[in-house]
């Protein structure tokens, strides 16, 4: 396939096709999580490669474009790392601003808050930033690094399962992707 600026949508949907067979041969080598009480649309999210070893897998509950929605992605290295990254695209900062050595160290110097998010059935303790609407979360469970990016869901609110198919978050994607960029 060649990419020329955009793709055909045959080009499109190949590459689609591509990325869930990788996600799905991925997915069987990590652990992800999702909300345990959750009735809403869900898809993949951010899944993420580096010298071609998974470096993240995320699992969306909402929809990029709805009001609600919460990402619970396994992160390979410090989760913390990730939530600045995260925190700094939300409020964008970008290294080409003139302040941003002194923005980043803000948000990376920033204390979270100890809070209690239930994971299979135990509690375990998360550092939170954020306020009640936006919020982002690390920790880990049994070794796994975990990050939460929520947007209008209250951290009370959530509990984490582990998921052991990814394929109902593939359809989710699948799905929202047709009605966004149009069908097959």
């Amino acid at each position: 396939m060649e990419v020329t600026g955009q793709l055909s949508p045959d080009e499109f949907w190949e590459h689609i096709r591509e990325l869930e067979s990788r996600v799905l041969s991925e997915a069987r080598q990590v652990r992800v999580f999702g909300l345990k009480e959750w009735t809403g649309p869900i898809m993949i999210g951010d899944w993420g490669w580096a010298d071609d070893r998974l470096s993240s897998a995320g699992l969306v509950h909402g929809t990029p474009d709805g009001d609600l929605s919460v990402q619970i992605s396994t992160v390979v290295g410090d989760p913390r790392r990730e939530v600045v990254r995260a925190i700094e695209r939300a409020t964008g900062i970008s290294p080409r601003e003139p302040d941003y050595d002194d923005r980043h160290r803000a948000v990376r110097d920033a204390p979270g808050v100890a809070v209690s998010i239930p994971c299979d059935g135990v509690s375990v303790e998360f550092s939170k930033w954020g306020g009640p609407d936006r919020w982002w979360a690390a920790g880990g469970v049994d070794g796994v690094s975990i990050v939460i990016d929520s947007r209008n869901y209250p951290v009370e609110d959530v509990a984490l399962i582990e998921i052991d198919d990814v394929k109902p978050y593939l359809e989710g994607w699948r799905d929202y992707m047709r009605r966004v960029r149009g069908g097959i």
